[in-house]
């Protein structure tokens, strides 16, 4: 008999919910398993509102989960009642799936919203979003999402639609046009009299470092982009999550006197050593890591903010050479570039010039409650 538990928000408790996609992808050669103490921790921390998390159970089973929740600053920033979505995962009956999402749906309906949106990240992280739909030939990179392709057939099938797409793009570091940059990059800082460093992230300089990014995120983010404008204190706590990933070479800030005014955020692709991990630091998932992130060859950029005033004026060619050159230093061979909102047409046409294919699809669907 297919049944639907409903979580408790401990980590006793949600520990079968983060445990059931190692059961799923077991045979998937493609699949990065999360670490799971840090996952606990993450569902267990506070939210911008309420939020339900449900595992589907055929007899005794695990077979289906879903995470459904409200993001009320974003609803209150985009005055509208939606609810969300995500941490989606099956076995490969339309059944379960059904279960799953219904149950999510009708929690949202309950809660007074209109619409469901997904899948969805928790709170504001911006690195994670969508289901696959496009580019299943190989793992993931950090923070992005995998599954199977037949997940887009059970959203279809329960009523959801196209929300919209995010779209990444892949580039070899030996396709980037450096010798012109060379050119263009010094002329471009003299001109519009900017300069770009890379960002050492410390203890002494954290504060500083991070009201800096959120001042020109508050400057540069696009109204209509449906995620949180992220303040210090959202930074604060992602910056725990993404410590151990960062590298100063693949980060950098452009200044115009003491004024910050761009960033570019790459970390290496550290999905190539947390593969080998299965999800556990214990007892010697530490060593894997500590053996293999010194062979790490791909990176994700996943941030690229220049303010209004100094937009088309080389910041971001500028930036990204510096990122490029602190790339080679690592022994970084590609890059992907994820994700861009497919409305985004401006940050398209910047990613493409960079000698970039669009090679991943990742789709946000909804649906009417």
């Amino acid at each position: 008999m297919i049944r639907v538990e409903i979580l408790a928000q401990t980590r006793s408790a949600l520990r079968p919910f983060v445990m059931l996609p190692f059961s799923l992808y077991k045979d998937d050669p493609n699949w990065v398993a999360p670490l799971i103490g840090e996952q606990l921790r993450s569902l267990c921390r506070p939210s911008d509102g309420p939020r339900r998390f449900f595992l589907v159970y055929d007899g005794d089973k695990p077979v289906a989960r879903v995470m459904a929740g409200i993001n009320e600053r974003l609803n209150e920033r985009l005055n509208r009642k939606y609810g969300y979505i995500g941490l989606f995962e099956s076995a490969q009956r339309p059944d379960y799936a059904r279960t799953a999402l219904d149950a999510a749906c009708a929690y949202l309906r309950e809660e007074g919203m209109e619409k469901a949106i997904g899948p969805a990240a928790v709170g504001m992280d911006e690195f994670s979003k969508g289901l696959l739909v496009q580019g299943f030939d190989g793992p993931p990179v950090l923070f992005n999402p995998y599954n199977p392709s037949y997940y887009a057939d059970y959203f279809e099938k329960c009523g959801f639609i196209k929300h919209r797409d995010f779209l990444a793009y892949f580039m070899r570091m030996d396709e980037f046009d450096a010798h012109a940059m060379e050119e263009i990059v010094p002329r471009a800082k003299k001109r519009f009299g900017f300069r770009v460093e890379h960002v050492q992230l410390t203890k002494e300089n954290q504060e500083r470092v991070l009201r800096n990014v959120a001042r020109i995120l508050r400057e540069s983010f696009p109204p209509e982009w449906e995620w949180n404008v992220p303040v210090y204190g959202d930074l604060v706590r992602q910056s725990r999550r993404i410590r151990r990933f960062y590298r100063p070479e693949t980060a950098v800030m452009a200044y115009a006197g003491t004024r910050p005014i761009g960033l570019v955020f790459a970390v290496p692709d550290y999905n190539q050593v947390l593969k080998k991990m299965k999800g556990r630091i214990l007892p010697f998932g530490w060593l894997k890591y500590l053996l293999g992130k010194s062979k790490i060859h791909g990176a994700r950029c996943s941030m690229q903010f220049v303010v209004p005033e100094y937009q088309h004026k080389g910041v971001s060619t500028a930036m990204l050479y510096e990122a490029y050159l602190g790339g080679k230093q690592l022994g970084i061979q590609w890059a992907e570039g994820s994700t861009v909102d497919e409305t985004s047409i401006p940050s398209i046409a910047n990613t493409e010039k960079l000698a970039s294919h669009l090679y991943r699809v990742y789709r946000q669907y909804e649906k009417t409650l």
